[in-house]
């Protein structure tokens, strides 16, 4: 259940997200271009990338690689919006509140080119 809100929260934030990266944010609403835009902003390396779906892919336990996911995700998202460590531990026990709030109130984007 816990994988489920994060996954929702996470994909009700993205148009946010991406806004605020200076993309504009209908992008957000298109489902795979969403995700390209979403982990090009985060500055997440492509061999970590490559790493998490060939396990999506080939795992027959898919759900501990979307745990893993959904435990690094709010303390990656925290660091590139200038929150700490602590708005990245809230966003683990709190995703329905912490995502959006990072996406639409608080936060600037801070790894602009």
């Amino acid at each position: 259940m816990y994988l489920v809100v994060c996954l929702i929260c996470i994909t009700i934030s993205i148009p946010g997200y991406i806004a605020k990266s200076g993309i504009k944010w209908w992008k957000g609403i298109i489902p795979i271009v969403n995700i390209y835009y979403f982990l090009k902003e985060l500055k997440i390396s492509p061999w970590l990338l490559m790493l998490l779906a060939l396990g999506l892919i080939l795992l027959p336990d898919r759900l501990l690689i979307l745990t893993i996911i959904c435990i690094f995700a709010p303390f990656i998202i925290a660091d590139s919006y200038g929150h700490g460590k602590k708005i990245g531990l809230l966003g683990l026990f709190f995703p329905f509140i912490i995502y959006p709030w990072i996406a639409y109130i608080s936060g600037d984007y801070i790894y602009k080119d």
